[in-house]
């Protein structure tokens, strides 16, 4: 559900974009959103869009229904990708094809759909080196 501090980045999901915030002092991207700027303390910050391509880190498949909206999508997939922009920023996602299996380091790219309550979700899906 979005705040005050995600909503940029669920409207940016819902145009067709990834973004994240920015530090408008220093530049240094940050995920998640918060407040103050980790390196430089700055309080102010902008969103802006990224290439939305990656590197997978790491990823799980789920059996379980944790929760009833997703119960129609077991198994699904879930990845933590590294941005191409900045490493240190890692983002979550569902695997566009959840039959495949994901491999740790490979590129990645982001495509947004809507989910069953028509808000937007972000998937992941391979992307040519």
């Amino acid at each position: 559900m979005p705040d005050k501090d995600s909503a940029p980045y669920w409207e940016g999901l819902a145009a067709g974009e990834l973004r994240v915030q920015r530090c408008s002092g220093c530049g240094t991207l940050r995920w998640p959103a918060r407040a103050i700027c980790n390196r430089c303390r700055s309080f102010d910050a902008d969103w802006v869009a990224m290439s939305g391509r990656g590197t997978i880190k790491s990823w799980i498949r789920t059996h379980q229904r944790f929760h009833p909206a997703f119960a129609d999508e077991l198994p699904y997939v879930t990845l933590l990708v590294a941005l191409a922009e900045q490493a240190d920023i890692q983002i979550i996602g569902a695997f566009a094809d959840p039959a495949a299996e994901p491999r740790t380091g490979a590129a990645v790219r982001a495509v947004f759909r809507n989910g069953q309550d028509g808000g937007p979700i972000l998937f992941w899906e391979p992307d040519a080196p």
